[in-house]
């Protein structure tokens, strides 16, 4: 199994500490994901010697930004209010394959209530964090190729997150505080990792998983909570996945579905 993660030399900015990360009690696969995706930098990345940087702040209601990108460029996006919109496209090199230079870095802090955040990004060793609080917040992340991480941390109610990777050795981290939450991962490839944490009531978590050397983590602490893990092997090749589900509360149910 995969713990190898992309770690970016930046100051952490994000709220997680490793005392909270700790209470969770992953298995051993997961110990080194989760403390380079700690280590992950957040809105304050200065950005990287290469490419193109783009910035922007905004403190207010009803703001609307779109970036995109191509090539190896670094975008920061903080918005402060409600109704705030955010839309990150990040390509490689233009009419070139994926194995071409693509090492976007994307980072979208929202503070406020019906917040929406979208992110595309296409290449290799491409990074993704959106931190959302309040209430209403979705967050759509897709990432195309190999090496890609993403981390969505949402706080507040009836928060959605959808995370879509496709290629090999993509690493999704998803942690959620609060009720009526929905998770939504699916990953195709191989070694892939998913990380789902989930705090409140009524959450929903789902994680698909298409290919080989798998691994899958849900961990909830509330009542009503649903997940449900399928992992597959592709085109009938050998499987090799590993699923573990950590639950406390009541009214909890659990289906895993595993197969070559």
């Amino acid at each position: 199994m995969k713990t190898q993660m992309t770690t970016i030399a930046a100051a952490v900015a994000l709220t997680m500490s490793a005392a909270a990360m700790a209470q969770t009690a992953p298995s051993w696969q997961f110990n080194g994901s989760r403390a380079d995706i700690d280590s992950m930098g957040g809105s304050l990345y200065n950005g990287s010697a290469v490419g193109s940087d783009s910035q922007i702040e905004q403190n207010g209601n009803f703001n609307s930004t779109s970036v995109t990108q191509w090539g190896t460029q670094d975008s920061r996006i903080k918005q402060e209010g409600t109704s705030n919109k955010a839309n990150v496209t990040q390509d490689d090199v233009v009419g070139q394959a994926l194995t071409s230079p693509g090492n976007n870095y994307s980072s979208i802090d929202q503070d406020g209530f019906k917040n929406t955040a979208y992110v595309t990004q296409e290449g290799i060793t491409n990074d993704s964090i959106v931190v959302q609080e309040g209430r209403f917040n979705m967050a759509n992340v897709m990432q195309e190729g190999r090496l890609n991480d993403s981390w969505v941390q949402q706080e507040g109610w009836f928060n959605e997150s959808n995370v879509v990777q496709d290629g090999e050795l993509n690493d999704s981290y998803v942690k959620a505080d609060g009720s009526f939450n929905r998770t939504y991962t699916t990953q195709t490839g191989d070694e892939l990792d998913s990380d789902i944490i989930l705090d409140g009531d009524f959450n929903y978590a789902a994680v698909t998983q298409t290919g080989y050397g798998h691994d899958s983590f849900i961990s909830t602490n509330g009542n009503g909570n649903t997940h449900f893990v399928n992992q597959s092997g592709a085109f009938g090749g050998a499987g090799q996945h590993f699923s573990q589900i950590l639950t406390t509360g009541s009214g909890n149910y659990n289906v895993v579905s595993q197969g070559n």
